[in-house]
């Protein structure tokens, strides 16, 4: 008894136990799900903000080039030969049609005359073809073929005389055979004799044709002897100046090799490099300008520049520059092929073009970008650099997410990362702002409180 009523007293003591355990759990549940998690703080740049500014710019570009002649050629000699004359020296001035140099003509007049005489006997026999066959080839052509005609005719009336007398039966049958086969052979030889004739004519057409074809072909040579003959005498091609000898008397000259090299002695012309985006301009340039420092010399152009300016077909394959000519009418006369010149050209004036402070622009893995504010987040803008004027740079907003609204990043933009948070220290952007710019000075107060 005694170990049951011990054994009752502990099951009350053990669910009484249980019961105030989960009433203390309850209690202590409802407290920690009320408890508040601290929130944590979003984490910021501080940037500084400016607009886009729209600006009427002068469109110019600055180049060197130097002066060449209008006209520089190297003369060379069309066919081959011993030099016989040289009529210029260095430095020389000649006209258009002046000799320069003389090629040595023997070989070339022995030759044409050869083809010439050629040619002649070739013409003579072509026409004695054209007058047909000779007298006695068509006379014995002739009489064969009457002579095959006779003896058919002859054949016929024998055979018919034959037959006539098979009937009265005054002759066998054997006699109208053989005359039958007399008839069958004068056929045959009159055909044969046809033939021949008109295998004779037929021939003598494809030799006529032969002949001429030989005959044309001995006047091309012809023509093609003297036109080399007239190569022999080497002239210039237009005024100018000998700045160079490459052969001397008396050496032998292949076709293609340089004689002498001369320039034009009246026009200059400047050439130019630039960047490729100017070509479409080119036709509308108001001004250019030039200096040569060398002579200490300042001249410009403004009229007819359309005229005066082509581009050189050989654009720069490393740069992706194009190379320019522009004539220079009326040139200074201490003006030179070689000088150096230092030219300004100008095409106007661009209206309302894109500009950011230059301290805005980051070079980034992507390429050149700016940075703007949206919802207090960078956002990247992909953009193309031009020039800098007055510390704002031109830009192509090829995404066309700038305008005069935009918050542009100025003051840390090489800091910030796209969709990183901003906070604005100056609520009101700047509408023009350069890298050279300072920050305002404090004035420190005349009674500072501590």
């Amino acid at each position: 008894m005694m170990v049951e009523n011990y054994i009752r007293k502990s099951k009350y003591i053990l669910g009484a136990s249980l019961v105030l355990l989960a009433l203390l759990f309850c209690s202590c549940t409802p407290k920690e799900e009320k408890t508040a998690k601290p929130e944590k703080k979003k984490f910021a740049l501080p940037v500084q903000v400016g607009k886009v500014v729209y600006r009427d710019i002068s469109d110019e570009v600055r180049t060197v080039g130097n002066i060449q002649a209008e006209r520089r050629v190297t003369i060379t000699s069309e066919i081959r030969g011993k030099v016989a004359r040289i009529a210029v020296e260095e430095g020389m001035k000649v006209k258009a049609g002046d000799l320069i140099a003389q090629i040595d003509s023997r070989e070339y007049e022995l030759t044409l005359g050869k083809l010439r005489a050629d040619f002649s006997a070739s013409k003579n026999e072509y026409k004695k073809a054209q007058g047909g066959l000779r007298s006695e080839d068509k006379e014995r052509l002739d009489a064969q073929t009457r002579a095959g005609q006779s003896s058919l005719n002859l054949a016929k009336i024998e055979l018919k005389r034959t037959k006539k007398l098979v009937e009265e039966k005054v002759v066998s049958q054997s006699a109208l055979d053989s005359a039958e086969d007399k008839l069958r052979q004068a056929q045959e030889g009159l055909i044969a004799s046809q033939a021949e004739q008109s295998a004779g004519m037929k021939s003598r057409t494809e030799d006529i044709e032969k002949l001429e074809s030989e005959m044309q072909a001995i006047r091309k040579q012809v023509e093609v002897a003297e036109l080399n003959l007239s190569k022999v005498n080497i002239v210039a091609p237009f005024e100018g100046v000998i700045i160079a000898k490459d052969i001397e008397q008396g050496a032998i000259a292949d076709s293609g090799m340089a004689i002498v090299r001369m320039i034009g002695s009246s026009r200059l012309k400047a050439v130019l490099e630039m960047p490729q985006s100017y070509r479409n301009k080119l036709k509308k340039m108001k001004t250019a300008r030039f200096l040569a420092k060398e002579l200490g010399l300042k001249f410009e152009y403004r009229s007819n520049l359309a005229r005066l300016v082509r581009v050189i077909p050989n654009a720069n394959i490393f740069s992706g520059n194009i190379k320019v000519q522009i004539d220079l009418p009326d040139p200074n006369p201490a003006m030179f092929p070689g000088l150096t010149l230092e030219s300004t050209l100008n095409f106007g004036v661009r209206k309302k073009v894109l500009h950011v402070p230059a301290v805005s622009l980051v070079i980034s893995e992507k390429g050149t970008v700016v940075y703007i504010v949206k919802d207090k987040k960078a956002h990247l803008v992909p953009v193309k650099a031009f020039k800098e004027h007055d510390d704002f740079v031109e830009i192509k907003d090829f995404t066309h997410q700038l305008n005069a609204d935009t918050d542009l990043i100025l003051r840390g933009s090489g800091a910030v990362f796209p969709g990183a948070n901003v906070f604005l220290t100056n609520p009101e952007p700047k509408t023009s702002f350069s890298s050279a710019s300072k920050a305002p000075r404090k004035t420190p107060a005349k009674n500072p409180k501590t």
